[in-house]
């Protein structure tokens, strides 16, 4: 940093000091201060505070701006959580104190770096005393009894010797804890307790000189130095530098503190008057650093990015912006459904239409890059010399403490798979009090509430909903980028996805189903510097009209372990240098997308929307029992030319809805897409079967490393195409290599119980979680022999022919909730939906045309697409020579209603 000019703030209770900061020099400028009055108006605070960093810059080249800031506060963001301290800055509580002062002295391209007064004196103390010490701790005796720790230059945050909050303030202490008895309210307290009498200020008391006074002092220095020992001795303190107001009469406890001290033989006691000068060098200090540090952490996104790819962490291309789809394609990655409504481009134009409000509320699911948003939209705003003021919800969220405990039961512990499905709602995540504390400033031009949770503060005014794909949410969480709903720290990947999917998505759908009627703008997110949005009366047309014709969920691809090649082969648009592709997420609706096509502008919204608006036209007569969850799900597994699946088996209904909260279980299919001559796959026991033996193999497996000879143990079948393998729950299976799987399922899809996984690791060379006693609660053993190729494969019954073509029954198990048919053809089939939703894949041929209403959509070979079941009935068209083959599930008749 060539400009080494930046103002340092100080704010306190009654008046903010600022200062130009010069390091090429020793501290010679002028200290400006102005009265503050702290139970103002936030706008009344925040503009005294902005005039006095105007003063300061007036006529020079500032770097940065730091700023100390009366706590609680998050420094890293630089928003105010002040609440519940007696009045004081409360006015200012949720607000983004940073932004506004840049509003209001219009320095909107330096940084303003904000640091809790006692880290600010520490590092200011340590530059102007030009210590020299290995381990120092700071005091500030004042208002409250601020502490600080350095270990050479740098300050520390955590640390195994010190406090766990990194502090002193609320360590325990004389029945109460250490800000309460070294503070200015102990002394005025203890006077009047001793005295019966009423003094202001601790400097009148210091200069009444009375015995009672005198002796105050000295039990203030006894107790703090009591109070200090055992930490500055942990720490292996060697330098104690001591200021604030308090410090100032130190002739009258010094004697009495040093007593208490004089065991640690190697300690330097400074007592430092220049308070306030090394708060304002420090907090310039900090926010000189700061201006180094150009890095993303999960507590501060403020930094711009330039490069998508620095919060994402993937090979796979994010969603264009526009159509550009060949017309040849086979195979689009990109599927959009074609709208008449517009969608919009940019932070700009949805800045124009917010420009006439006074409150508008901004919400959004888990996994939104908020910073970064707030940053770009505040960007439009300054065009149009809009002072907005931002409030972050985030400020109302309880304690992770308390939200860990809270969702504690749902996660089982440090199961890296499974844990229970959270059954309450967003607000539990929020402290009610601090919700209600949460008020717009009036006299700000605009007000706006924002982060996951905004609408629940109860503001009138425009919703505006952003919504980011599973996808981006994964790749963002691999990427370290996010965090989980109201957690302040990142875990490992396995942890944050456990938590994601038992807690965060669970809460974070409902409210969105309730928002969905009240959402005003739709905002695609995962762009984050090129957002694109539609109104929300659009929206709603938009999934209106999706409810009557055919469309595409978005697929997304995964890499695997067995992973094979036949997508990156075969499927159009695949990046190709990704190592394997051993899962297309084909339709599977909890992570699926849906993607509309607007004036040629994409949009990406979640699938569960077409559901919030209407189940019943979605699922028809399977509504009653499944309400809002998408019963079926069509995803690939690849393993050609890779590996085998896991040996593995699903759990039972009664044993995931008690284990797992889920309402149905992961009953499955597997139908052989493609394959090669030598593919096989692994279905049911042995005839002879002997549990015990087979679990002591899994075990030897699993703790020994001893290879299992999976054969002796489990069936294994010729694999040909179009064949369909019935994997009802609690059955032992796996896909061999070789295989494009096209997996036909009930929807639940992480509930894999692995046995046996070959002794191999994962792709980042991890073990892969095995579940030995979870499968042997729940396999059955009497699945073996001939029962399997009789009642575990499908048997194809010819129901209807006719001159080109006939409909194939593929009959699945009675465990089965859904059944599958293939209709083969050429020419055109009608086919009735029967108020069913219809799954659909063209499995042989290479083009579709499906008709309904007059209305064509294309589809190609291995695409799946869905049939609302408000769609009566459609018409299939196949124009080449030879014959086509149209796979559709769909739920059983006798299977619409709960048991």
């Amino acid at each position: 940093m060539n400009n080494t000019k930046l103002i340092g703030v100080d704010v306190g209770g009654s008046h903010v000091s600022a200062s130009i900061i010069d390091f090429s020099t020793p501290f010679s400028q002028k200290i400006l201060r102005d009265d503050i009055n702290a139970f103002d108006s936030a706008a009344t605070i925040l503009g005294t505070i902005g005039k006095s960093i105007q003063k300061a810059a007036f006529d020079e080249n500032v770097g940065a701006v730091g700023i100390a800031f009366p706590g609680p506060f998050d420094y890293e963001k630089g928003v105010s959580n002040i609440a519940f301290v007696g009045g004081k800055f409360e006015s200012t509580f949720g607000l983004h104190v940073q932004q506004a002062l840049k509003n209001i002295t219009g320095l909107h391209n330096i940084p303003f770096v904000f640091a809790n007064d006692a880290h600010c004196f520490a590092v200011g103390a340590h530059y102007q005393l030009k210590l020299n010490s290995k381990r120092a701790v700071f005091l500030t005796l004042g208002t409250g009894f601020g502490s600080a720790f350095m270990e050479g230059e740098e300050l520390l945050y955590k640390h195994p010797d010190l406090p766990e909050v990194g502090a002193f303030y609320n360590e325990p202490f004389l029945d109460s804890n250490a800000d309460d008895c070294f503070s200015t309210r102990w002394f005025l307290k203890e006077y009047k307790v001793r005295s019966e009498k009423e003094v202001a200020t601790v400097k009148e008391l210091a200069e009444s000189k009375d015995d009672i006074a005198i002796s105050i002092f000295k039990d203030f220095g006894s107790n703090m130095g009591a109070f200090l020992f055992p930490w500055l001795q942990k720490f292996k303190c060697d330098t104690l530098v001591i200021g604030g107001n308090i410090s100032n009469a130190k002739l009258l406890f010094d004697s009495a503190f040093k007593a208490e001290l004089k065991k640690l033989e190697n300690l330097e006691i400074i007592y430092c008057n220049k308070t306030e000068e090394c708060i304002l060098t420090g907090a310039a200090l900090i926010a000189k650093k700061k201006m180094s540090e150009v890095k993303l952490n999960q507590l501060n996104q403020e930094q711009y990015l330039e490069d998508i790819h620095e919060v994402r962490k993937t090979s796979q291309p994010l969603l264009p912006v526009s159509n550009t789809l060949k017309s040849d394609q086979s195979y689009t990655i990109f599927p959009s459904f074609k709208t008449n409504n517009s969608i919009n481009i940019g932070h700009d134009l949805l800045a124009q239409g917010l420009l006439n409000e006074k409150t508008v509320v901004i919400d959004g699911f888990g996994g939104v890059l908020w910073e970064v948003f707030r940053k770009e939209l505040q960007q439009s705003f300054d065009k149009y010399n809009k002072k907005v003021f931002w409030y972050d919800i985030a400020a109302c969220l309880k304690t992770p403490e308390e939200i860990n405990e809270m969702v504690a039961p749902s996660l089982n512990g440090d199961d890296p798979v499974f844990g229970k499905r959270y059954s309450g709602q967003l607000t539990d995540f929020f402290n009610e009090k601090k919700l209600a504390l949460l008020k717009p400033e009036p006299e700000a031009d605009l007000c706006i509430v924002y982060g996951t949770g905004a609408a629940l503060s109860n503001w009138q005014g425009s919703i505006i909903y952003l919504d980011v794909p599973k996808n981006e949410i994964q790749y963002r969480m691999r990427a370290r980028s996010i965090t989980n709903l109201g957690s302040q720290e990142l875990s490992s990947n396995q942890q944050m996805y456990k938590r994601y999917y038992f807690v965060d998505w669970p809460v974070l759908n409902k409210h969105k189903e309730e928002l969905l009627n009240k959402i005003d703008y739709i905002v695609d997110e995962q762009r984050i510097n090129e957002i694109t949005w539609m109104s929300g009366e659009d929206f709603r047309g938009t999934l209106d009209d999706m409810l009557e014709q055919p469309f595409r969920a978005r697929p997304w691809f995964e890499a695997g372990i067995w992973g094979g090649h036949w997508m990156k082969n075969k499927l159009d648009g695949l990046v190709q240098d990704e190592v394997n592709y051993a899962w297309s997420f084909e339709l599977i609706t909890p992570e699926n997308g849906i993607v509309l096509d607007g004036n040629n502008h994409l949009l990406e919204v979640s699938f569960d929307f077409l559901l919030f608006r209407n189940n019943r036209k979605v699922l028809g007569k399977a509504a009653a029992r499944f309400g809002n969850e998408f019963p079926i799900r069509f995803d690939f597994l690849d393993t050609f030319a890779g590996g085998n699946l896991s040996i593995q088996c699903h759990p039972r209904t009664q044993y995931i809805q008690e284990n797992f909260g889920e309402t149905f279980t992961q009953d499955e299919t597997y139908y052989i897409l493609d394959c090669e001559p030598d593919a096989d796959v692994y279905l049911g026991f042995q005839d002879d079967i002997n549990p015990g033996e087979f679990k002591q193999a899994l075990l030897d497996a699993q703790n020994k490393g001893i290879e299992m000879p999976v054969e002796k143990y489990v069936q294994k079948f010729t694999a040909n195409k179009h064949d369909l393998f019935l994997i009802p729950n609690g059955t032992v299976h796996a896909s061999g290599k070789n295989n494009l799987v096209l997996e036909i399922s009930s929807t639940p899809y992480i509930f894999t119980f692995k046995m046996y996984d070959w002794l191999r690791l994962d792709l980042n060379g991890q073990p892969r979680p095995i579940n030995i006693e979870h499968a042997f609660n729940n396999l059955y053993f009497d699945r073996k022999g001939d029962y399997v190729p009789s009642n575990l494969i499908s048997h194809p019954t010819v129901v209807k022919e006719w001159s080109d073509g006939r409909l194939v029954k593929l009959p699945t198990h009675p465990e089965h909730f859904y059944t599958v048919d293939r209709y083969e053809f050429t020419n055109d089939v009608t086919i009735a939906t029967d108020e069913q939703c219809h799954c659909c894949m063209l499995v042989e041929g290479t083009e579709i045309e499906v008709i309904v209403d007059g209305k064509t959509s294309v589809f190609n070979y291995a695409e799946t697409f869905v049939i609302p079941a408000l769609v009566k009935e459609y018409t299939v068209r196949y124009r080449n020579n030879d014959k086509a083959y149209l796979v559709i599930a769909y739920v059983k008749n006798e299977c619409c209603i709960s048991n």
